[in-house]
């Protein structure tokens, strides 16, 4: 999730037009030749008025500890490439991609199941590449479906108005794109929206191929429902934190949810970490190289939303304890406060959040794009 450098808005005294009157109805400042609708002087506050394009993307590996670190800056340094050959590289840059969580060892089997468990293993086992990029690959899933969706409206976007192979800003923003101004004006849909929209084919790809990676099998083990609940509270409770924090950009991508998976993973550990045994060394240097990366991408491209990725991520954490249904003799003896402390915390997040960017937030400027039906023609 990545925006463009924000550039502040000029002094008051030059803002002004004939009669003394402000003269922001006329501004071109925002993406160049990017006209405002025009606002009450008294509804304009001193606040920037370039909005910053964003974009998330995450990507996903499988391998030992070591493999995983090694795959983080190897990971890394593509991102960078791949920034540099990009089109809208001016303004965007690839987000950061980080490396899968180790699985967690399963259940030891009963003694009757045993004996046929290693027969099995025994017996020769067919490679397949599908399965090995998309472990547990399934299309009768909401994973797939959302996917499929996400790649349907990218096209759109395309088709809606393009510069350079990548969408244009006003498309995004016509398709739901995440701008806080227009929030605060009662467009909370775009606290929704934006997981589905992209801001080019390096984008998209990376965030689908990342969230459908971890997603099939995350999928299997909590059920449709469950596993479509995480996804969309992940990417509206990402949103809704990145507006409230920074509400002067347009945001768009999926890596608010695909971050929120890697919340469910990580309370999971939480929740079971009394039965992880030898895993836990494991687990705790997988933790390590991620936190690392994550740190290592913000300083090389600063432009990363990294409020957004984190917002997910804590989305995730929370409602995966609410959710959780552990039987008794697995608990930790502070189970039960664990679920009451995530939904007081999860509500008063909500609750502060919404209030922070639609009561709070800012009343303008408002992007002019048209309509769907009829878009403005502009170059970028």
């Amino acid at each position: 999730r990545n925006f463009a450098q924000q550039t502040e808005r000029p002094n008051r005294g030059n803002d002004r037009g004939p009669g003394g009157r402000c003269g922001m109805c006329r501004s071109k400042e925002a993406w160049e030749h990017f006209i405002f609708v025009p606002l009450p002087q008294s509804r304009v506050k001193t606040t920037s008025i370039v909005p910053r394009v964003q974009h998330r993307r995450v990507d996903e590996s499988q391998g030992t500890a070591l493999q995983d670190a090694v795959m983080a800056l190897g990971l890394a340094g593509a991102s960078a490439v791949g920034t540099m050959l990009a089109p809208s590289a001016a303004f965007m840059k690839l987000a950061m991609m980080v490396p899968p969580p180790p699985s967690l060892p399963p259940p030891a089997p009963p003694l009757s199941a045993a004996t046929a468990a290693t027969a099995t293993a025994m017996a020769p086992q067919q490679f397949s590449l599908l399965d090995t990029l998309l472990p547990n690959f399934n299309t009768d899933t909401f994973i797939w479906r959302v996917s499929m969706l996400q790649i349907s409206e990218y096209v759109g976007s395309l088709l809606l108005g393009s510069a350079y192979g990548s969408p244009k800003l006003c498309s995004l923003y016509l398709l739901g794109a995440s701008w806080g101004p227009a929030i605060a004006q009662g467009a909370v849909w775009r606290l929704m929206l934006p997981m589905m929209l992209h801001a080019n084919a390096l984008h998209i790809f990376f965030n689908l191929f990342f969230q459908m990676r971890i997603g099939f099998g995350m999928e299997k083990q909590f059920g449709r429902r469950k596993f479509c609940l995480l996804y969309m509270f992940c990417g509206f409770l990402g949103n809704l934190i990145s507006v409230a924090v920074d509400p002067m950009k347009l945001a768009v991508g999926a890596s608010t949810s695909g971050f929120g998976l890697l919340g469910v993973w990580a309370a999971e550990v939480l929740l079971t970490w009394d039965l992880l045994g030898e895993s836990r060394s494991r687990i705790f240097l997988w933790f390590a190289f991620m936190c690392t990366s994550c740190i290592m991408m913000s300083t090389i491209s600063p432009n990363v939303d990294f409020v957004g990725h984190f917002a997910g991520m804590l989305a995730g954490f929370l409602l995966a304890i609410i959710l959780a249904d552990m039987q008794e003799e697995h608990q930790p003896p502070w189970y039960n406060k664990a679920k009451l402390t995530a939904k007081n915390v999860t509500a008063l997040i909500v609750i502060l959040s919404l209030v922070r960017a639609i009561t709070l937030g800012p009343d303008g400027p408002i992007p002019y794009c048209g309509t769907i039906f009829h878009p403005r023609r502009l170059p970028f």
